[in-house]
């Protein structure tokens, strides 16, 4: 294994030259000092690869940097890392604007590069993008064991802020609003509540069918409650919670992944998507759904859809809980109840041709309401979703031990 500080090191005096040397023209543009990368993983066999796909990133958080980021994997992989391989990393990062450019940077300015299992390293300027190529050691010839990389039990008697934070104070649908005070731990287990509001709802419509039918509800996020502090996100996964969902017309409990970059408008879904791995707007008719949304929530919005599901000997409002799974992967999504898949879908010309997103998502777990969903039952006042746990795994679902 070469130690990368040492490669560093051996190749410091000739970049220090370049660099004093540099007499290449910028054009007025600004050269980007000491950008900072999206972590590089090493390759496991059997793990998925890290996605990441013009991300506007900037360590820890949804804000756009100076340049976006392209991470590519060489040979490409399609599912998980292959045994006994040697793949190349490919990472382009690309000024986000006219303004700026990479000329005059060096791969030791470059912070956040992986230094572990590195065969070698190399970079070179094109117009005003950086290519970094990263050549790791082959792969083993057994696969790793998967691992959990998040998961919350939800123990204790508090909120874990070290994973989670509530959603913000925010009106949904035009006929629910998240609260904190709906959001509580107790028991083992996660607790989203929900309550008919009228006083809140009249604050909110003068409309008397939107206004006595009103929700303030609960939900959580692995992102910080105000501001752009991404706390946990991932790209490809197995991505499992054991929920009991509640069974109240005109409400819903869902389990879904989100980025920001779902907002950029593009002709697919690659760059990002809002991933739903299970609503209940149909719980009336005791069915379920699933869905990814992407080029945000505008004109441009496009989605796909699962339809209502029923499955055979599988009712998730029985009272139970219920395990919620999606095997997110380079090449498809696959949907799990109990362990049975309800909906399966590549991105292909079934589904506009939208691709799978390569961009890190968060987490959610929500409840809330809206009006195309119907009125609430006169009776109701309120009610919760429980949530037993979290989980993401670094490999699909048939390899996980439970």
């Amino acid at each position: 294994m070469k130690n990368i500080k040492k490669y560093f090191q051996q190749k410091e005096q000739p970049q220090e030259q370049k660099k004093e040397s540099e007499t290449e023209d910028t054009q007025g543009k600004t050269s980007i000092k000491s950008p900072k990368i999206y972590n590089i993983k090493s390759p496991a066999a059997g793990n998925y690869p890290q996605g990441l796909y013009k991300y506007p990133y900037k360590p820890n958080s949804i804000t756009f940097e100076q340049f976006t980021q392209t991470l590519e994997w060489f040979p490409e992989v399609k599912q998980t890392f292959a045994k006994n391989t040697q793949y190349t990393a490919v990472l382009t990062l690309v000024p986000a604007s006219s303004d700026y450019t990479f000329k005059n940077v060096c791969l030791d300015d470059v912070t956040g590069l992986p230094f572990e299992n590195i065969s070698d390293i190399s970079s070179e300027i094109s117009d005003d993008s950086m290519i970094i190529k990263i050549v790791f050691e082959k792969t083993s010839a057994e696969d790793a064991e998967a691992q959990l990389i998040f998961y919350d039990d939800f123990e204790g008697d508090t909120l874990d802020t070290t994973k989670w934070n509530v959603c913000p104070l925010w009106d949904r649908q035009g006929r629910s609003t998240w609260s904190g005070d709906m959001v509580s731990v107790g028991g083992g287990y996660l607790h989203l509540a929900f309550k008919r509001d009228t006083e809140l709802g009249r604050s909110k419509s003068s409309k008397k069918s939107i206004a006595e039918n009103w929700i303030k509800s609960g939900g959580i996020r692995s992102r910080a409650e105000y501001g752009d502090e991404i706390i946990f996100e991932n790209t490809f996964g197995y991505y499992e919670a054991g929920i009991k969902f509640p069974k109240v017309k005109g409400m819903w409990g869902a389990f879904w992944l989100m980025t920001m970059a779902q907002l950029i408008i593009t002709d697919d879904a690659v760059i990002g998507a809002e991933i739903d791995i299970i609503e209940t707007m149909a719980n009336p008719i005791d069915k379920f759904s699933a869905a990814y949304h992407w080029n945000g929530y505008g004109k441009d919005h496009r989605n796909a859809f699962s339809g209502d599901i029923k499955l055979s000997g599988i009712d998730i409002y029985d009272g139970d809980f219920h395990v919620i799974g999606l095997d997110w992967s380079p090449g498809e999504y696959i949907f799990y109840v109990d362990g049975t898949e309800f909906w399966r879908c590549d991105g292909g010309e079934k589904f506009s041709g939208s691709g799978i997103n390569r961009n890190p998502n968060y987490i959610k777990l929500t409840v809330e309401g809206a009006d195309f969903a119907g009125a609430l039952p006169i009776d109701f006042t309120e009610g919760e979703m429980l949530v037993d746990y979290v989980r993401v795994y670094n490999q699909p679902k048939p390899q996980v031990k439970f």
